[in-house]
Protein backbone atom coordinates (compact mmCIF):
# COMPACT_ATOMS: atom_id res chain seq x y z
CA UNK A 1 0.00 0.00 0.00
CA UNK A 2 0.99 3.64 -0.36
CA UNK A 3 3.03 5.61 2.17
CA UNK A 4 -0.07 7.65 2.91
CA UNK A 5 -2.09 4.51 3.69
CA UNK A 6 0.68 3.18 5.92
CA UNK A 7 0.73 6.44 7.86
CA UNK A 8 -3.04 6.33 8.32
CA UNK A 9 -2.81 2.74 9.58
CA UNK A 10 -0.04 3.64 12.03
CA UNK A 11 -2.01 6.62 13.37
CA UNK A 12 -5.22 4.63 13.68
CA UNK A 13 -3.60 1.75 15.55
CA UNK A 14 -1.57 4.16 17.65
CA UNK A 15 -4.68 5.94 18.88
CA UNK A 16 -6.12 2.60 19.96
CA UNK A 17 -3.06 1.96 22.15
CA UNK A 18 -3.29 5.26 24.08
CA UNK A 19 -5.38 3.83 26.96
CA UNK A 20 -2.46 1.50 27.76
CA UNK A 21 -0.15 4.47 28.42
CA UNK A 22 -2.80 6.46 30.25
CA UNK A 23 -3.86 3.56 32.46
CA UNK A 24 -0.30 2.65 33.40
CA UNK A 25 0.71 6.16 34.47
CA UNK A 26 -2.59 6.80 36.21
CA UNK A 27 -1.89 3.72 38.32
CA UNK A 28 1.85 4.50 38.64
CA UNK A 29 2.21 8.31 38.63
CA UNK A 30 5.71 8.26 40.14
CA UNK A 31 7.15 6.41 37.15
CA UNK A 32 6.60 9.32 34.78
CA UNK A 33 9.12 11.21 36.92
CA UNK A 34 11.51 8.30 36.60
CA UNK A 35 11.22 8.57 32.81
CA UNK A 36 12.13 12.25 33.04
CA UNK A 37 14.97 11.62 35.49
CA UNK A 38 16.84 9.30 33.14
CA UNK A 39 17.10 12.08 30.59
CA UNK A 40 19.24 14.51 32.60
CA UNK A 41 21.61 16.92 30.88
CA UNK A 42 23.75 14.13 29.44
CA UNK A 43 20.89 12.75 27.38
CA UNK A 44 19.19 16.03 26.53
CA UNK A 45 18.54 16.56 22.80
CA UNK A 46 18.56 20.17 21.63
CA UNK A 47 15.00 21.33 21.08
CA UNK A 48 13.40 18.59 23.16
CA UNK A 49 10.87 19.42 25.85
CA UNK A 50 12.02 19.47 29.45
CA UNK A 51 9.50 16.86 30.55
CA UNK A 52 7.29 14.09 29.23
CA UNK A 53 3.81 13.92 30.74
CA UNK A 54 0.90 11.51 30.59
CA UNK A 55 -0.69 13.34 27.66
CA UNK A 56 2.49 13.37 25.54
CA UNK A 57 1.72 10.41 23.19
CA UNK A 58 -1.74 11.78 22.44
CA UNK A 59 -0.26 15.17 21.57
CA UNK A 60 2.31 13.57 19.28
CA UNK A 61 -0.34 11.64 17.35
CA UNK A 62 -2.50 14.77 17.09
CA UNK A 63 0.44 16.80 15.76
CA UNK A 64 1.32 14.14 13.18
CA UNK A 65 -2.33 14.09 12.12
CA UNK A 66 -2.32 17.89 11.82
CA UNK A 67 0.82 17.78 9.71
CA UNK A 68 -0.66 15.10 7.47
CA UNK A 69 -3.88 17.05 6.88
CA UNK A 70 -1.92 20.23 6.10
CA UNK A 71 0.27 18.32 3.62
CA UNK A 72 -2.80 16.92 1.85
CA UNK A 73 -4.07 20.45 1.25
CA UNK A 74 -0.83 21.31 -0.53
CA UNK A 75 -1.17 18.31 -2.86
CA UNK A 76 1.20 15.67 -4.20
CA UNK A 77 2.71 13.00 -1.99
CA UNK A 78 2.04 14.16 1.59
CA UNK A 79 4.90 12.41 3.40
CA UNK A 80 7.72 14.32 1.61
CA UNK A 81 5.94 17.55 2.55
CA UNK A 82 5.64 16.41 6.17
CA UNK A 83 9.36 15.64 6.19
CA UNK A 84 10.04 19.36 6.31
CA UNK A 85 7.40 20.27 8.90
CA UNK A 86 9.52 21.86 11.61
CA UNK A 87 6.75 21.49 14.19
CA UNK A 88 7.51 17.76 14.22
CA UNK A 89 11.21 18.22 15.03
CA UNK A 90 10.81 19.12 18.75
CA UNK A 91 8.51 16.11 19.21
CA UNK A 92 11.09 13.77 17.76
CA UNK A 93 13.82 15.38 19.86
CA UNK A 94 11.71 14.90 22.99
CA UNK A 95 11.04 11.25 22.16
CA UNK A 96 14.73 10.61 21.55
CA UNK A 97 15.86 11.85 24.96
CA UNK A 98 15.09 8.87 27.22
CA UNK A 99 15.90 6.43 24.43
CA UNK A 100 19.54 7.55 24.51
CA UNK A 101 19.92 6.26 28.09
CA UNK A 102 20.45 2.48 28.54
CA UNK A 103 18.36 2.68 31.72
CA UNK A 104 15.32 3.21 29.51
CA UNK A 105 15.02 -0.55 29.04
CA UNK A 106 14.39 -1.05 32.77
CA UNK A 107 11.87 1.70 33.50
CA UNK A 108 8.66 0.74 31.70
CA UNK A 109 6.75 -2.49 31.02
CA UNK A 110 7.04 -3.87 27.50
CA UNK A 111 3.70 -2.69 26.11
CA UNK A 112 4.24 0.87 27.32
CA UNK A 113 7.73 0.95 25.78
CA UNK A 114 6.32 -0.39 22.50
CA UNK A 115 3.74 2.38 22.42
CA UNK A 116 6.44 5.01 22.97
CA UNK A 117 8.85 3.62 20.35
CA UNK A 118 5.88 3.32 17.96
CA UNK A 119 5.81 7.14 18.02
CA UNK A 120 9.57 7.29 17.50
CA UNK A 121 9.35 5.07 14.42
CA UNK A 122 6.55 7.08 12.82
CA UNK A 123 8.45 10.34 13.22
CA UNK A 124 11.76 8.77 12.18
CA UNK A 125 10.12 7.58 8.97
CA UNK A 126 8.58 10.97 8.30
CA UNK A 127 11.55 13.14 9.25
CA UNK A 128 14.78 11.14 9.18
CA UNK A 129 15.13 7.95 7.19
CA UNK A 130 13.03 5.33 5.47
CA UNK A 131 14.61 2.16 6.84
CA UNK A 132 16.04 0.75 10.06
CA UNK A 133 19.52 -0.84 10.20
CA UNK A 134 17.70 -4.16 9.72
CA UNK A 135 16.37 -2.89 6.37
CA UNK A 136 12.76 -2.66 7.54
CA UNK A 137 10.87 0.57 7.00
CA UNK A 138 10.29 2.51 10.19
CA UNK A 139 6.58 2.79 9.42
CA UNK A 140 6.34 -1.00 9.08
CA UNK A 141 7.97 -1.36 12.49
CA UNK A 142 5.61 1.28 13.95
CA UNK A 143 2.53 -0.56 12.66
CA UNK A 144 3.76 -3.87 14.03
CA UNK A 145 4.55 -2.32 17.42
CA UNK A 146 1.06 -0.86 17.76
CA UNK A 147 -0.50 -4.16 16.66
CA UNK A 148 1.63 -6.00 19.21
CA UNK A 149 0.42 -3.73 22.02
CA UNK A 150 -3.21 -4.14 20.98
CA UNK A 151 -2.95 -7.93 21.02
CA UNK A 152 -0.85 -8.15 24.20
CA UNK A 153 -3.31 -5.98 26.08
CA UNK A 154 -6.37 -7.74 24.59
CA UNK A 155 -7.66 -4.53 23.03
CA UNK A 156 -7.93 -6.04 19.54
CA UNK A 157 -7.79 -9.58 18.22
CA UNK A 158 -5.63 -10.58 15.27
CA UNK A 159 -8.73 -10.71 13.07
CA UNK A 160 -9.84 -7.24 14.14
CA UNK A 161 -6.43 -5.82 13.27
CA UNK A 162 -6.41 -7.62 9.93
CA UNK A 163 -9.85 -6.21 9.21
CA UNK A 164 -8.49 -2.70 9.75
CA UNK A 165 -5.52 -3.40 7.47
CA UNK A 166 -7.80 -4.71 4.70
CA UNK A 167 -9.63 -1.38 4.61
CA UNK A 168 -6.53 0.15 2.99
CA UNK A 169 -5.88 -2.54 0.36
CA UNK A 170 -7.16 -0.33 -2.46
CA UNK A 171 -4.73 2.51 -1.62
CA UNK A 172 -1.97 1.11 -3.77
CA UNK A 173 1.57 2.37 -3.96
CA UNK A 174 2.51 4.75 -6.77
CA UNK A 175 5.80 5.00 -8.58
CA UNK A 176 8.16 7.65 -7.28
CA UNK A 177 7.06 7.73 -3.64
CA UNK A 178 10.47 6.81 -2.25
CA UNK A 179 12.24 9.15 -4.68
CA UNK A 180 9.95 12.05 -3.74
CA UNK A 181 10.81 11.59 -0.07
CA UNK A 182 14.54 11.22 -0.72
CA UNK A 183 14.59 14.41 -2.79
CA UNK A 184 12.57 16.46 -0.31
CA UNK A 185 14.91 18.47 1.95
CA UNK A 186 14.14 18.18 5.65
CA UNK A 187 14.85 21.84 6.33
CA UNK A 188 13.75 23.95 3.39
CA UNK A 189 9.95 23.79 3.38
CA UNK A 190 7.87 26.31 5.23
CA UNK A 191 4.10 26.36 4.65
CA UNK A 192 4.04 30.11 5.35
CA UNK A 193 7.11 30.92 3.23
CA UNK A 194 7.75 28.04 0.87
CA UNK A 195 10.24 29.68 -1.44
CA UNK A 196 13.88 30.55 -0.84
CA UNK A 197 14.60 34.18 -0.15
CA UNK A 198 16.42 36.48 -2.53
CA UNK A 199 19.98 37.72 -2.46
CA UNK A 200 18.95 40.98 -0.78
CA UNK A 201 17.64 39.06 2.22
CA UNK A 202 20.73 36.85 2.27
CA UNK A 203 22.93 39.95 2.43
CA UNK A 204 20.81 41.26 5.28
CA UNK A 205 21.38 38.00 7.17
CA UNK A 206 25.13 38.39 6.76
CA UNK A 207 24.88 41.97 8.01
CA UNK A 208 23.05 40.80 11.14
CA UNK A 209 25.73 38.17 11.70
CA UNK A 210 28.49 40.79 11.42
CA UNK A 211 26.87 43.65 13.29
CA UNK A 212 24.43 41.97 15.69
CA UNK A 213 26.29 38.77 16.48
CA UNK A 214 23.56 36.44 15.24
CA UNK A 215 24.35 32.88 14.19
CA UNK A 216 22.81 29.93 12.40
CA UNK A 217 22.67 26.40 13.85
CA UNK A 218 21.99 23.14 12.03
CA UNK A 219 18.70 21.26 12.46
CA UNK A 220 18.32 19.53 15.84
CA UNK A 221 17.41 16.23 14.23
CA UNK A 222 20.44 16.36 11.94
CA UNK A 223 22.59 16.97 15.01
CA UNK A 224 21.20 13.91 16.75
CA UNK A 225 21.55 11.62 13.72
CA UNK A 226 25.03 12.72 12.66
CA UNK A 227 26.39 13.35 16.15
CA UNK A 228 27.73 16.66 14.91
CA UNK A 229 26.77 20.17 15.90
CA UNK A 230 27.33 22.70 13.11
CA UNK A 231 26.98 26.45 13.49
CA UNK A 232 27.81 29.49 11.39
CA UNK A 233 28.83 32.84 12.84
CA UNK A 234 30.97 35.90 12.22
CA UNK A 235 34.25 36.17 14.10
CA UNK A 236 34.93 39.86 14.68
CA UNK A 237 38.56 39.49 15.74
CA UNK A 238 39.45 37.54 12.59
CA UNK A 239 36.91 39.46 10.50
CA UNK A 240 35.69 36.32 8.82
CA UNK A 241 32.72 33.98 8.80
CA UNK A 242 33.28 30.62 10.50
CA UNK A 243 31.71 27.21 10.23
CA UNK A 244 32.13 25.50 13.61
CA UNK A 245 31.90 21.70 13.78
CA UNK A 246 31.76 19.85 17.09
CA UNK A 247 31.47 16.13 17.83
CA UNK A 248 28.52 15.96 20.26
CA UNK A 249 28.99 12.25 21.01
CA UNK A 250 32.53 11.91 22.36
CA UNK A 251 33.99 15.34 21.70
CA UNK A 252 36.68 13.97 19.39
CA UNK A 253 36.94 17.16 17.34
CA UNK A 254 36.15 20.86 17.45
CA UNK A 255 36.87 22.54 14.12
CA UNK A 256 36.58 26.17 13.09
CA UNK A 257 36.61 26.56 9.32
CA UNK A 258 36.88 30.06 7.80
CA UNK A 259 34.36 30.88 5.05
CA UNK A 260 34.52 33.69 2.55
CA UNK A 261 31.63 36.10 2.26
CA UNK A 262 30.73 34.54 -1.12
CA UNK A 263 30.65 31.06 0.42
CA UNK A 264 28.51 32.25 3.31
CA UNK A 265 26.17 34.10 0.98
CA UNK A 266 25.72 30.96 -1.14
CA UNK A 267 24.93 28.91 1.97
CA UNK A 268 22.40 31.39 3.36
CA UNK A 269 20.73 31.71 -0.04
CA UNK A 270 19.86 28.01 0.15
CA UNK A 271 17.85 28.48 3.36
CA UNK A 272 14.28 29.71 3.66
CA UNK A 273 12.82 32.64 5.50
CA UNK A 274 11.13 30.36 7.99
CA UNK A 275 14.38 28.56 8.72
CA UNK A 276 16.23 31.83 9.29
CA UNK A 277 13.47 33.27 11.46
CA UNK A 278 13.67 30.22 13.70
CA UNK A 279 17.35 31.09 14.23
CA UNK A 280 16.48 34.64 15.26
CA UNK A 281 17.10 36.57 12.03
CA UNK A 282 14.81 39.47 11.15
CA UNK A 283 14.07 38.87 7.45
Amino acid sequence: VSDEAQLKIALRLGKLTLPVWQRFFTDNPAIIERVNQIVGEKHRVTGGAGKIDIAFPARVLEEIERSYQAAKVIGGFPIPIMKADKALAPLLATIMQPLTNPEWDHVLPHSVKLLYTHLFNILSWVRLRRKTPDNETHIYVAINQAADVLMRESICSTEQINRILREYNTETRQGGEDEAWEQAPAWSYDTKAATSHGSANAKEVLRQMREEGKSYHNDIVDEYVTGESVSYQYEKEQQTFLRTEFDTVVGSYYNKIPMSEAEMLAFVSGLTLGDLKENGFNV
